[in-house]
Formats: C-alpha cells, sequence, structure tokens
C-alpha cells in the first residue's frame, strides 16, 4: 500500500511513517519495499506486518513498563520496612533531597 493511504489506516502522519523507516524501525522487505525494486522508486508498506510489530512493541513496553513499577514498588516498601532514615526522607522530599 503507498504511503498516503498507509499512514491512514495506521492512524500515523506520513513523515512519522518515512521517519520509522528510516531509522530502521520498520524492516525493508518485511514492513515495506521499493514498488521498483531499485532505491528511490516508490516505497509500498505491508499493513498486516506493521500491525503486528506494533502489537509486540506495545506488549514490550507495558512489560518493562510493568516491570519498573514492581521495581519501584518494592523498592519503597523495603525503605519503609527497615526505616532506613536517609530513604524516608528521600520519600518525604519526592526524592528532591
Amino acid at each position: 500500500m503507498h504511503e498516503p493511504e498507509a499512514a491512514k489506516l495506521l492512524a500515523l502522519k506520513p513523515s512519522t511513517l518515512r521517519n520509522m523507516r528510516r531509522e530502521r524501525r520498520l524492516d525493508p522487505g518485511t514492513h515495506w519495499v521499493y514498488a521498483t525494486g531499485s532505491i528511490g522508486g516508490p516505497v509500498l508498506y505491508c499493513i498486516p506486518a506493521i500491525r503486528e510489530m506494533q502489537r509486540r512493541r506495545t506488549v514490550e513496553a507495558v512489560r518493562k513498563e510493568d516491570e519498573r513499577r514492581a521495581a519501584e514498588l518494592k523498592h519503597l516498601q523495603q525503605a519503609i520496612e527497615i526505616y532506613e532514615e536517609t530513604t524516608l526522607d528521600q520519600l518525604v522530599d519526592g526524592g528532591q533531597g
């Protein structure tokens, strides 16, 4: 599918789609191809492959965020349980002091 239609279906700006391609967040041959097979030719995008990549990356990003939050909660609980004065001061100050 050509870039304008692909961008619309993916709810992205065409420039975002181009940047994803240039930054190699989209894989050549899987997510996009040169329609003529020559560099500089028109680009066609594979919507199902891009959606699958978006799904995988979303799941991974959410998993990492969940792990980060769990680690932060564990750290806070440990600081409270051991009444570590310096850590408690940081919690009270919001990590500012």
